[in-house]
């Protein structure tokens, strides 16, 4: 068994090639999660791998191999990551939460480390394999059991853009450093996003998914109405996903998320200046309660709205409500 390592300035890449299974299972097997590989001899493989901003990167060549991640091997305190792979030659096959995605040169799929999953190689394969927090891709913990283990093809759609530029980060790790370092991965992330974004809406915009996350969405919009600092941003940043996908979310139901939110809070408004027992409270108290901070911002959309201004349209609920039990009393003395 023989085994070569060097380290690289300036991006701290690190190689390493083993002529034996036995010498890649010493380097790949417990590199970040504990894994079992298995596959034929004679075997060859070279791993090249850096770290940016929390992600590892790898480009990985190797003879036919197969690697698994059971269940036995999971344990509570493993990190929460997702791994991405990129076919860079050769073929491969992944399976997870019961999909299966075959991989040719170009093509992406995602998986997750928390769970079981398999990778199998046939023949010699090239891959890039990028493994990071969950919370660096933008999407939503609920939807990613939906899309692990699917082909991102590489050569149609928005693939034909993203897959060269991964191609191209895979060839240039030594050039990845120091904040541009960042910005490339981060960007490189947000393709990936895109991606994913992409095929949810081709594949998956019907299912229940789509539906869980949005009524997950609108109930943390209608809990927090009284923060005056809730956004959209900061609404995708709670469901980890793309302020993109976020807006992608609501436009199946024609809304944009600032207009369901002010749509709400308006709503919540006008409930209580009808209601009798908030008189004593002032139209400033009502507009701050459900989060507007500027009072003649919330009476302009709140007249836009309901075709009167808050103190016209509380003064007409009183008036309705007076006339209502005048006519009470009056069927009552009647009767």
């Amino acid at each position: 068994m023989t085994m070569s390592t060097s380290v690289q300035t300036p991006s701290a890449l690190e190689e390493c090639s083993v002529d034996s299974l036995r010498a890649w299972r010493q380097v790949v097997g417990n590199r970040f999660v504990p894994l079992q590989l298995t596959g034929p001899e004679p075997f060859a493989g070279t791993l090249r791998t850096t770290v940016i901003d929390g992600t590892h990167i790898s480009d990985i060549c190797a003879s036919a191999h197969r690697v698994e991640r059971r269940a036995a091997d999971i344990v509570a305190d493993d990190p929460e990551h997702l791994k991405l792979t990129l076919q860079l030659s050769g073929r491969g096959v992944v399976r997870q939460d019961g999909h299966e995605a075959v991989l040719h040169e170009g093509d992406v799929a995602v998986y997750d480390t928390c769970r079981p999953y398999v990778l199998d190689y046939p023949d010699s394969m090239r891959s890039l394999v990028m493994v990071f927090p969950h919370r660096m891709l933008g999407l939503s913990a609920e939807l990613v059991p939906s899309m692990t283990a699917t082909r991102l093809a590489g050569d149609s759609g928005i693939g034909r853009v993203i897959s060269p530029f991964m191609t191209h980060l895979a060839e240039n790790l030594t050039q990845i450093s120091g904040a541009p370092g960042v910005r490339i991965v981060r960007s490189a992330l947000d393709l990936v996003t895109a991606m994913l974004s992409d095929e949810l809406l081709r594949h998956h915009s019907s299912g229940e998914s789509w539906r869980q996350l949005l009524s997950a969405v609108q109930r943390y919009i209608e809990a927090n109405l009284d923060d005056p600092e809730l956004s959209a941003s900061r609404i995708a940043a709670v469901h980890y996903v793309s302020l993109r996908h976020l807006q992608y979310l609501f436009s199946h139901e024609n809304q944009t998320v600032s207009g369901y939110i002010r749509q709400q809070r308006l709503e919540r408004c006008r409930m209580d200046l009808l209601d009798s027992s908030l008189v004593d409270r002032s139209i400033l108290h009502v507009a701050h309660r459900w989060g507007f901070s500027d009072a003649s911002h919330f009476s302009r959309i709140f007249r836009a709205t309901y075709g009167s201004s808050p103190s016209e349209y509380r003064r007409g609920g009183e008036a309705g409500q007076r006339s209502a039990a005048g006519a009470e009393r009056a069927d009552r003395r009647s009767a």
